[in-house]
């Protein structure tokens, strides 16, 4: 008696890169606070002054913009594994004074092939906030004797609401004007946002939430499971170059890469 095995049914995932045109990959600075000996971790002061700076003490950047050639270099590999990518961009870079930079003019050229990637049908175009960091006061800036991560996250529930109207709306304006189509996946930097916050997003357009904290069922917004993403950082492809990423995708022979956008189609 012959046995029929039926194939097995592909996995849908979503790969996902954050921080694209994020300031933060320049502003955020901290160190190593532990320093592995053997089996112990001794205290370090990784956050003194330029160590947070510099190899191998700090943990984030700095790190250049992705470029032209290495998008094109990910749009071969996205093609080579017949996968999709969702983007997450930030609307804004911040200068150190400050001032805000939209996207498409201070990357100019990323943002034309970004615009190539999504004509053909590579990419989806998220939201990553405006500035991806908290401009008052500066907070975002580095610090002399400490980290500045917890003011790389923009849509902390202490900032004022209209704080976060303003960036979401200005968000997706800059987003559509760039590539013709207004965002509606949302992915937070850094996993954080308030309840206002999701409803100003759904106000501006924006129908589903990529990160590692649900929502819950009260959320206008419908949450992706963060089991089914797969996320890295530009950081990755900047660093370890686009091998990194074809190794990720060449660990999921079975599996489907879909745009977040797509998760509930």
């Amino acid at each position: 008696m012959t046995n029929h095995t039926a194939p097995a049914q592909k996995k849908r995932l979503i790969l996902r890169m954050d921080d694209i045109g994020a300031s933060t990959k320049h502003h955020e600075r901290y160190g190593l606070t532990r320093l592995p000996i053997g089996p112990i971790r001794l205290p370090f002061p990784g956050n003194f002054l330029f160590l947070k700076s510099i190899k191998p003490f700090r943990k984030w950047g700095p790190y250049q913009e992705m470029t032209a050639a290495i998008w094109k270099d990910v749009f071969l590999a996205l093609d080579e594994f017949k996968a999709k990518l969702t983007v997450a961009i930030t609307g804004s870079w911040i200068e150190g004074d400050g001032t805000r930079v939209p996207f498409d003019k201070k990357f100019p050229e990323e943002a034309a092939i970004l615009a190539e990637g999504l004509k053909a049908g590579f990419l989806e175009i998220a939201n990553h906030g405006l500035t991806h960091c908290v401009t008052h006061d500066n907070l975002f800036r580095p610090r002399l004797f400490s980290s500045n991560r917890a003011f790389h996250r923009e849509f902390w529930d202490w900032v004022p609401v209209s704080d976060h109207k303003e960036h979401l709306s200005r968000s997706q304006d800059i987003l559509e004007k760039t590539f013709g189509i207004r965002p509606v996946t949302f992915v937070p930097p850094g996993n954080v946002y308030s309840q206002d916050t999701l409803q100003l997003a759904y106000d501006e357009g924006l129908r589903f939430i990529s990160c590692t904290r649900d929502p819950g069922t009260t959320s206008p917004l419908r949450y992706i499971p963060d089991e089914h993403v797969m996320s890295f950082h530009d950081r990755e492809i900047v660093l370890f170059g686009t091998s990194w990423l074809r190794s990720r995708l060449n660990g999921h022979p079975e599996d489907r890469f879909i745009l977040a956008r797509e998760y509930f189609s």
